[in-house]
């Protein structure tokens, strides 16, 4: 049975394949609606699924996080930052940390491997570095209890 190519799953197609930035749902969704305005939550999600069965799309799991969605399919895994929730794209220049050859010799089909670091990216690190400058406060910037609570009064 041959599957229909749509007009919605064009669009979801062609927003996920041009975003670098790894949407979910909900962000293809509102990227979607700029084309076809009436498009559901509902057709969405089902035309990710499709993509993704057909293999003309990747879903990344990422811990407890909605899944996202990536047009990369060449083999390269990924980078949490979990300060900003931003997934960055790495290139596979190290070797899988796992031999798949074991798992074969054990009976495992090895199919596909997702390998994802978490932690602070870049942008985010350099925004903790930068020292906070401290603005004083001016009087009438003073919390309202501050005066009574120094005095014992209520």
């Amino acid at each position: 049975m041959k599957s229909r190519r749509t007009r919605q799953l064009a669009a979801v197609y062609d927003v996920v394949a041009a975003a670098h930035d790894h949407p979910t749902a909900e962000d293809v969704c509102d990227r979607v609606r700029r084309q076809v305005p009436r498009i559901s939550l509902g057709t969405v999600y089902r035309n990710l699924q499709k993509l993704v069965a057909q293999q003309q799309l990747r879903a990344v799991h990422l811990a407890d996080r909605p899944t996202r969605y990536d047009g990369m399919l060449a083999a390269h895994d990924h980078f949490l930052c979990e300060r900003c929730g931003s997934v960055a794209d790495l290139q596979q220049t190290m070797p899988s940390p796992m031999d798949s050859s074991r798992l074969l010799e054990s009976g495992y089909e090895v199919r596909a491997h997702a390998l994802t670091f978490y932690g602070v990216c870049p942008t985010c690190r350099r925004a903790e570095e930068k020292p906070l400058g401290r603005a004083r406060r001016t009087r009438s910037e003073e919390p309202a209890t501050a005066s009574a609570t120094r005095s014992g009064r209520p």
